[in-house]
């Protein structure tokens, strides 16, 4: 598979992660994002995960290149100091133009989460905002691409938000409900794509700031 690198430097490298891809290594034998990423610098090179996108969302990813680059990149990533941006294609139309959703999300053993009270034992805040961006009228109802500011990073947050609130992700077999009973020709992808990127660079501190378009 042919990497798409939109940036690279000795200390970072800046890429767009295809859907079915791994953002990392794991036990199985699947191809993964640092596999290919090493393939490209070498044999010894060093690739460090910052953050990780779920493995049917496309977007934009940086790694770090050496451990210094890595550790200022995480520490800024803990303060919060990374942006993300995201489009997501969703089945309804929210209430209002723009808004906050808030709520608890707890990860269950079976690689799915779900929506928790805020005192049960593990389960972590999950904050993001969002603004309608275009809505169509289908056989369906109301489709709706939404642009979104994700503010925390939890375990399946957007997917699990959006159905929660009442506008499930077209091709989310895990949280759209209509999906166990139907499918439509939206249903062949997840439709949700990680298109902005913004950090200051863990070396020089020039603001960075990485875009791609949607492919849905």
């Amino acid at each position: 598979m042919a990497l798409k690198i939109l940036y690279e430097d000795k200390d970072i490298v800046v890429v767009v992660k295809p859907r079915g891809v791994l953002s990392q290594s794991s036990s199985s034998f699947e191809e993964d994002m640092v596999s290919l990423l090493k393939k490209h610098l070498g044999r010894d090179g060093y690739i460090g995960v910052i953050h990780r996108l779920d493995k049917p969302v496309y977007g934009i990813m940086v790694y770090g290149k050496n451990k210094k680059a890595t550790d200022i990149l995480c520490s800024d990533l803990k303060k919060k100091n990374i942006g993300k941006i995201y489009e997501a294609l969703v089945e309804g139309l929210p209430s209002k133009d723009t808004g906050r959703l808030t709520d608890f999300i707890k990860k269950e053993n079976n690689n799915i989460s779900r929506i928790a009270d805020k005192n049960t034992k593990d389960a972590k805040e999950a904050i993001l905002e969002y603004k309608v961006a275009e809505t169509k009228h289908s056989e369906l109802g109301d489709i709706t691409r939404l642009r979104i500011n994700l503010l925390t990073g939890r375990h399946h947050q957007i997917r699990l938000q959006c159905a929660a609130h009442g506008f499930p992700l077209f091709g989310d077999y895990k949280y759209n409900k209509r999906l166990v009973k139907e499918k439509s020709e939206y249903d062949k992808v997840l439709t949700l794509a990680a298109v902005e990127l913004s950090f200051n660079h863990p070396k020089t501190g020039e603001n960075m700031n990485f875009k791609i378009d949607a492919d849905f």
